[in-house]
């Protein structure tokens, strides 16, 4: 009996391991995200081994570094001592499950209520670990789901945290049929309630695309967007340090003349907001500004707003280093100032205050955030709250994170119902309505195709996440806590009432 089970047990692990590879990082595959944690729920359930966690940490681990290599900024054998810890968090709410369910088996059986354990802890764990992670919410469960709209429709009303409930209830049904040997009288009741919970998601999210206006009925902005250079930190920083400022400041200005260039081709043809890429004004403090006011000048002359990302350093100096975007109005002032907030740490950029502001324009309300920024959406629920139509998120990737990265800012566009428009330097470019239908892409430069003219809507739709924020995570952290004290009190109620029987029997 022990050899089947373990035999069991080793092929379920199995199993999850192969669906986990393609659970997420590069090779995501929606359906897998589903699916490999049956398995791994099933082997902490079936096997008897002392050693089964350590068993199933190992293959968790192995199985969440390979398809994550390149998507963190970590190398060699630190990648995979940094995915160590990473998995000693995302194994939580497995360890939660196993110390959980088995306090709240009945009379044989284990009830439906234990169903809500497993998606309740890894809700609440999403929660907390996002809110206080340099990264963001980077690696949530409900990217996973980017590509199937009528389910990414829910972050609209629940943000992130409601994907990763369903998404992590639907294996703990699943298991809990299968403890129950998927006896249907036992099950139905459970089973009809996912049932209904479901096709709801997905009834609403069909239902909102179905009476979302076309682009071409909406009254619209042109919008130009283009990636004229590949900048690469390291190879500047390395001309700094070799041939000094006269030299790297050369080599800068010649990319700030590309784009206020670039920026009179995107006016002739009729772009009414224009934005450039991060990184794109990169260089010593000076000829920034003077690239900005040279911006200012341009914007004020063809009446346009124009979007300029700047990268500031400061040589022989302990000046924080800046990441900021500017945007100049058709009055060539400077009517939106934003300073980075997100992934300081990565580059050692100066941290932004976290406050996004929002402009009034004749093409609607507009907001700018900068790349990693948009990895945190309580953050960018400011947007929502602030009724923002269009939100500029420059963007500078590496192949890692590529598209992944571009994908995440998808969700930013349907939690606020804002349109995002998101250029890129080396990775995808993607410009999205409010319902996060997508209107244009491009990669590469702008002779490869990554110059985007697209008519961006001026008007968005109302969404309830910016209004709400993170209340399924607060609810999930609650109810986490209130699951367990019920369990830890019937547990010991359980365990007095066989006592008294076995005193009475006797």
């Amino acid at each position: 009996m022990n050899k089947k089970k373990f035999s069991e047990a080793t092929l379920l692990l199995v199993i999850f391991g192969l669906f986990n590879l393609f659970a997420s990082g590069h090779w995501t595959v929606a359906a897998a995200t589903w699916v490999a944690p049956i398995f791994a729920l099933r082997y902490l359930t079936v096997s008897r081994e002392r050693r089964k966690f350590f068993r199933f940490f190992l293959v968790y681990w192995i199985t969440l570094s390979i398809p994550w290599y390149g998507g963190t900024p970590i190398f060699g054998a630190a990648h995979f001592i940094f995915m160590a810890v990473n998995t000693l968090i995302a194994v939580i709410p497995y360890a939660v499950y196993q110390w959980l369910s088995p306090r709240l088996w009945r009379n044989g059986r284990l009830p439906f209520i234990a169903t809500f354990v497993f998606p309740l802890a890894g809700t609440a764990l999403e929660f907390l670990s996002s809110s206080a992670s340099p990264i963001g919410n980077f690696g949530a469960v409900g990217y996973s789901q980017y590509g199937i709209p009528v389910l990414t429709q829910l972050t609209a009303v629940t943000g992130m945290l409601g994907l990763t409930f369903l998404v992590s209830w639907f294996p703990a049904i699943v298991n809990w049929a299968w403890d129950n040997g998927f006896e249907w009288t036992r099950i139905r009741a459970g089973v009809a309630a996912f049932a209904v919970v479901l096709p709801a998601v997905i009834g609403y999210g069909a239902a909102r695309l179905a009476v979302a206006p076309e682009v071409s009925s909406q009254e619209t902005v042109r919008v130009a967007s283009f990636t004229l250079v590949e900048t690469h930190m390291g190879d500047l920083n390395t001309l700094l340090a070799e041939e000094g400022v006269d030299a790297y400041r050369q080599a800068t200005q010649s990319v700030h003349a590309q784009y206020l260039s670039m920026t009179e081709t995107a006016v002739a043809d009729g772009a009414n907001i224009i934005l450039w890429p991060e990184l794109a004004i990169t260089g010593v403090a000076e000829d920034v500004q003077a690239t900005i006011e040279q911006g200012q000048a341009l914007a004020k002359e063809a009446g346009v707003y124009l979007a300029m990302p700047a990268f500031i350093v400061y040589p022989d100096s302990d000046r924080a280093l800046e990441n900021k975007l500017y945007v100049a109005d058709p009055d060539g002032r400077i009517v939106l100032e934003h300073v980075k907030y997100g992934g300081n740490l990565l580059e050692g950029t100066l941290k932004g205050s976290g406050e996004i502001e929002v402009v009034e324009t004749p093409y609607g309300n507009l907001a700018g955030i900068v790349c990693w920024d948009t990895n945190y959406p309580t953050v960018v629920s400011q947007v929502g709250r602030q009724q923002a139509d269009i939100l500029l998120s420059p963007s500078k990737e590496w192949d890692g994170i590529n598209p992944m990265h571009a994908e995440m800012a998808v969700f930013r566009a349907i939690e606020n119902g804002a349109a995002v428009i998101r250029q890129t330097d080396e990775g995808l470019s993607i410009v999205v309505d409010g319902y996060g239908r997508t209107l244009a892409t491009g990669e590469g430069l702008a002779a490869d195709g990554n110059y985007l003219l697209v008519d961006v809507p001026t008007s968005s739709p109302t969404t309830l996440y910016p209004v709400i924020g993170d209340v399924v995570g607060i609810v999930a952290t609650v109810g986490l806590v209130v699951l367990a004290v019920y369990a830890l009190f019937a547990s010991r109620r359980q365990r007095q009432d066989m006592v008294e029987t076995a005193v009475a029997m006797s």
